[in-house]
């Protein structure tokens, strides 16, 4: 390009003003209103992909004609403004559908961290940090037979250590309170099971 015309053009020319900086914009472009070429300098974008904008929404002034020799000219804050919309657009699409709800990769994301949460459960199971209820609640009933195996034979031991004239008045005492106590605290176990 001439360097005089480049001169001319306010878009081309950043060259700093006389004062020592750049030019405010209000001096460089003192009208919003911009070609296709210029528009394309302005976001560094490629003229053919801004000149197929205008077919999906991007607003514009006015349309290019080249039987009449009609040049694009777009309004450079509202192109900028659009550009912003559908790039907030494109950002929520990825996490939500049209009516607002989830999008199938936020359930895929949740069912990774659901499959994520099992395997540290199992991983846990398996380092012995985490016990599976049943297998508490098996040995617990097993431990809970010996015991009682073991408290039922208290009466029997008692009345052999006493005399032989009061040894049944007494296994028969020590045997009905060994059995109401076994069981309240069955029924306690019971509840707790369901609970």
């Amino acid at each position: 390009m001439p360097k005089v015309q480049r001169e001319r053009d306010p878009l081309l020319n950043s060259s700093p003003k006389s004062s020592g900086g750049s030019a405010p914009p209000s001096e460089i472009m003192p009208d919003r209103h911009v070609s296709l070429s210029q528009l394309s300098t302005l976001l560094g974008r490629d003229r053919n992909t801004i000149a197929r904008w205008p077919d999906k929404g991007c607003p514009f002034i006015q349309r290019a004609d080249k039987d009449s020799n009609i040049p694009w000219i777009f309004d450079v804050a509202a192109v900028v403004k659009w550009l912003e919309d559908q790039a907030t657009d494109k950002a929520l699409a990825k996490y939500e559908s049209a009516e607002g709800n989830a999008t199938e990769a936020d359930g895929k994301r949740r069912k990774a961290v659901a499959a994520g949460i099992r395997e540290e459960i199992a991983l846990l199971k398996d380092l012995k940090a985490v016990v599976p209820v049943d297998y508490v609640l098996t040995s617990i009933s097993k431990d809970y037979a010996e015991i009682k195996s073991i408290i039922m034979k208290i009466p029997d031991i008692i009345a052999a250590n006493v005399d032989s004239a009061i040894a049944a008045h007494v296994r028969r005492v020590a045997d009905k309170q060994i059995r109401d106590v076994m069981n309240t605290l069955q029924v306690k176990i019971t509840a707790s099971d369901e609970e």
